[in-house]
C-alpha cells in the first residue's frame, strides 16, 4: 500500500495525532511496538510562517532513527500559510526528511475552531480544497505526499461527510483519515462506524488509502472497524496512551493469533520511565516531568493502589521522584494487577 511515494508492506495501523500526547518519544515507542507511522501533534502553520521553527520545533520534531515513517501535521485556515510553512519545514536540515505532511481538519477544540482551522474547515469546503491544493503544490516540490485527517461532520445534523471526503480526494489528498465523530461531539459519545463507512464509499473509486479512527481499543474493535467500513487501515488514539502495546496486540489479533498482550507491572513501570527519560532528553527534566503528569497515570491504570500513585505522580518534580513512586508501586503489586 502506498501513500504517495511512501510504501507500506504491512497493513496500516497508526497512532492518531494527539495534542500533549504525541511527543517524539512516545511516537518512537509506538512505532517500536508496531505502529506503521505516527503523525506529530498539530503544529500551527501560521506560527511557522511568522515565528520560524523556534516555537514550533518541539512539536514538529521527528526522529527517523525510531520512527518507521515520519509525518508532520499542520493546522491553519490560510492556504498561503500552509504553502510557506511546508517550504520552511522542507528546507530545514532537521525536518527536511519528513515523509508525509498531514493537514488537521478535525480538531474540535474551540481555540482552534475560532480561527477557522481544524474541523471548522468542514463548514467551508471551498477553503478546505484550496488549502489541500496549496499544500500539495508546495509539498510536491519536495516529493512529499499530503494527507488529511477529518471528522464525519461539524454539527450533529451534518451529513456532508461523504461529499467532503470526495472533495479532499479531488483536491489531491494522498490519503484520508476519518474520526467517526462530529466536531460537536468533541470526544464524547460513540464514534459512528456507519458514517465512516459512507465517507469511505464516497472515495472508493480513488486510488488512495482510507483510514478509520474512533473507539478502537483492542483487536476485536479494530477488526469490527475494518470489516464494517472497508477502510484500508486504522488510527488508534486514546487507547494507546500509556499502552503502546496495543499496536502489537491489534496486529496479532488481525493476523489470526488472537493473543491479548498483558504487560506486567514491571514492564509498564519500565516503559513509563523510558518515555519520561526520552522526553527529558528533548525538553529537559523539569519540563518533561511536568508535561508527563497527564500521561503517567495512564500507565498505572489497573494496578493495586493506582489511585494513590496517580496523585503522587502528578506532584512529582524529578525523574528520581517518579522512580521512587514506581518502586513502591512495584513492591506493593508484587507484579500483580487488580
Amino acid at each position: 500500500m502506498n501513500i504517495g511515494n511512501v510504501t507500506f508492506t504491512d497493513r496500516l495501523i497508526c497512532l492518531s495525532p494527539m495534542a500533549g500526547i504525541s511527543s517524539a518519544s512516545f511516537r518512537g515507542i509506538c512505532c517500536g511496538m508496531g505502529a506503521s507511522y505516527a503523525p506529530t501533534e498539530l503544529v500551527s502553520a501560521r506560527s511557522i510562517v511568522y515565528n520560524g521553527l523556534s516555537k514550533s520545533f518541539r512539536f514538529a520534531k521527528i526522529d527517523r532513527s525510531r520512527e518507521k515513517v515520519t509525518c508532520i501535521q499542520l493546522f491553519g485556515s490560510d492556504p498561503s500559510d500552509f504553502e510557506k510553512a511546508i517550504d520552511v519545514i522542507c528546507s530545514d536540515d532537521r525536518l527536511k526528511d519528513v515523509d508525509i505532511i498531514d493537514i488537521n481538519m478535525g480538531c474540535p477544540v474551540s481555540k482552534v475552531i475560532k480561527t477557522g482551522a481544524g474541523s471548522a474547515l468542514m463548514k467551508d469546503p471551498a477553503l478546505a480544497s484550496r488549502i489541500v491544493k496549496a499544500s500539495v503544490n508546495a509539498a510536491g516540490r519536495y516529493g512529499k505526499p499530503v494527507t488529511v485527517k477529518t471528522r464525519t461532520g461539524f454539527g450533529a445534523a451534518d451529513r456532508s461527510g461523504p461529499e467532503f471526503a470526495k472533495m479532499l480526494a479531488d483536491s489531491g489528498a494522498a490519503a484520508i483519515t476519518v474520526h467517526g465523530r462530529t466536531a460537536s461531539q468533541m470526544y464524547g459519545g460513540t464514534a459512528s462506524i456507519e458514517d465512516i463507512a459512507k465517507m469511505r464509499d464516497a472515495v472508493r473509486g480513488y486510488s488512495i488509502p482510507f483510514l478509520a479512527n474512533g473507539d478502537i481499543k483492542d483487536g476485536p474493535s479494530a477488526k469490527r472497524m475494518l470489516d464494517i467500513t472497508g477502510a484500508d487501515g486504522i488510527m488508534i488514539g486514546r487507547a494507546a496512551t500509556g499502552n503502546p502495546w496495543i499496536f502489537r496486540e491489534v496486529r496479532d489479533y488481525l493476523d489470526g493469533k488472537e493473543t491479548k498482550i498483558h504487560p506486567s507491572v514491571d514492564e509498564k513501570c519500565d516503559m513509563l520511565l523510558t518515555e519520561l527519560k526520552l522526553t527529558a532528553e528533548d525538553l529537559g527534566e523539569h519540563t518533561a516531568v511536568r508535561e508527563m503528569r497527564k500521561v503517567m497515570p495512564h500507565y498505572v491504570r489497573g494496578m493495586k493502589g493506582a489511585a494513590k500513585v496517580k496523585v503522587l505522580l502528578c506532584s512529582a518534580d524529578t525523574i528520581e521522584d517518579v522512580r521512587k513512586i514506581l518502586d513502591s508501586l512495584r513492591n506493593g503489586n508484587d507484579n500483580g494487577m487488580e
